[in-house]
């Protein structure tokens, strides 16, 4: 890995692939929910889908189609605490993406007449998510979570905080964020780092450094409240919701394995017991929401209304058997074979390299070895397990998330 500042406080990070012939690039900029003021709920994502409307130099079509007349891909996303444009072509095009993707981020047009237009599609796009309860169930826990925080906000926003965002607010809300200081940039592929910084100096045109100081709210203690939606479908899309880590915490690979072994794939015990054992499930899966400053633990179930008694009580009994007794030495080595081969396939990917380059560097600006990783995986034992398995899950209350036929939900543990 390589790293250089190409203007004060933005950084180039990149990787050399031999064995591959695309790149991956990525622009991270630190504009996520956590830094939206409270009226401009859903602005960060707001602000993706405009510089996707033109530059002052290019159209929505000349942006898609400098990509397609290349054979590339260019695409973006919003999280929590960043967003990521991002491009992937052959190497002999990259200077091509380079002007596309410097372009976007520096000069983007922000017409008023595009932030009416485009509030329309993001409003029907809240719309298909509403209807996809399998995914809005997932909000709807954050919610319950935090509901007076950040990190419990949609990161598409709410139909009232759109319709109060007008072209004067996004603009300031551009410029606030999309400054040195806030910007990361991150490529892995069949490259040359300096010709690629030498690109990308040419055409940065950022202004200076916010005066305003962006800092991340301090978390709040989690609520674990319940939200549940009544509606007549036929299954019931259920969350429950634990205390987690944060991505500082050093017990946080102790927490990956312990979610790998509960509900991290077919081998998982909640999928052999709540689908293969007992067909009372088609889904289920756990998952780690792990953020600078706090986490949750959450596990997802799909399932007939009148298999939620059941199943949770199975849920319990699994929960209270991984804090009470050690995990066998077999499923522990298991579940560090899964992690750390999903890591290492991931790898075989120049969008997941680029995607650890620019997460590191945004975050922590340090990003961790393979090797580094693989060794604290290492290190976890069964009583880290077992201890963690402890405080998360018999030390914390629950929240619970639903979507479907609430009405006749059994009290939870």
């Amino acid at each position: 890995m390589q790293i250089t500042e190409i203007r004060p406080g933005v950084v180039l990070a990149s990787e050399h692939l031999p064995f591959v012939r695309s790149v991956s690039i990525g622009f991270w900029v630190r504009s996520g929910v956590e830094y939206e003021p409270d009226h401009l709920q859903g602005a960060s994502h707001f602000l993706e889908h405009l510089l996707f409307k033109g530059t002052t130099k290019r159209t929505s079509r000349d942006i898609s189609e400098a990509f397609a007349s290349i054979g590339g891909e260019v695409n973006a996303f919003t999280a929590k605490e960043y967003t990521c444009y991002y491009g992937k072509v052959v190497d002999q095009h990259l200077e091509q993406a380079v002007d596309v993707l410097t372009d976007m981020i520096c000069h983007a047009r922000l017409a008023e007449s595009d932030v009416d237009k485009e509030r329309k599609v993001i409003l029907e796009e809240i719309g298909m998510y509403e209807d996809s309860p399998d995914e809005y169930v997932h909000d709807l826990l954050a919610a319950a979570i935090w509901p007076n925080h950040p990190l419990g906000r949609a990161v598409l926003g709410t139909r009232e905080t759109l319709q109060a965002i007008d072209a004067a607010s996004i603009r300031s809300f551009y410029q606030q964020l999309y400054c040195p200081g806030n910007i990361v940039i991150a490529a892995a592929g069949s490259l040359e780092h300096e010709q690629l910084a030498t690109w990308l100096s040419a055409r940065l045109e950022l202004p200076p450094p916010s005066v305003a100081s962006i800092r991340l709210p301090e978390p709040e203690p989690a609520s674990f409240q319940q939200v549940l939606v009544n509606r007549p479908t036929e299954q019931l899309h259920l969350t429950l919701g634990f205390r987690g880590l944060s991505m500082r915490d050093d017990r946080r690979y102790a927490w990956q394995l312990l979610n790998n072994i509960l509900g991290g794939g077919m081998s998982s015990r909640l999928f052999q017991q709540l689908r293969e054992e007992h067909a009372l499930v088609y889904s289920t899966y756990s998952y780690t929401a792990s953020f600078q400053l706090a986490g949750y633990s959450a596990i997802y179930l799909g399932l007939a209304p009148q298999n939620a008694g059941v199943a949770l009580e199975l849920i319990d009994k699994e929960l209270r058997d991984l804090a009470t007794n050690t995990v066998a030495e077999a499923e522990l080595r298991r579940a560090k074979e899964q992690v750390k081969g999903a890591l290492i396939m991931g790898l075989e990917s120049t969008a997941n390299h680029m995607g650890r380059l620019g997460r590191g560097m945004l975050l922590f600006n340090r990003v961790q070895s393979v090797e580094e990783v693989i060794e604290q995986i290492e290190k976890v034992s069964a009583d880290d397990i077992r201890n963690l398995a402890q405080e998360l899950f018999l030390r914390s209350p629950i929240a619970v998330a639903a979507v479907g036929q609430t009405a006749d939900l059994p009290q939870f543990f």
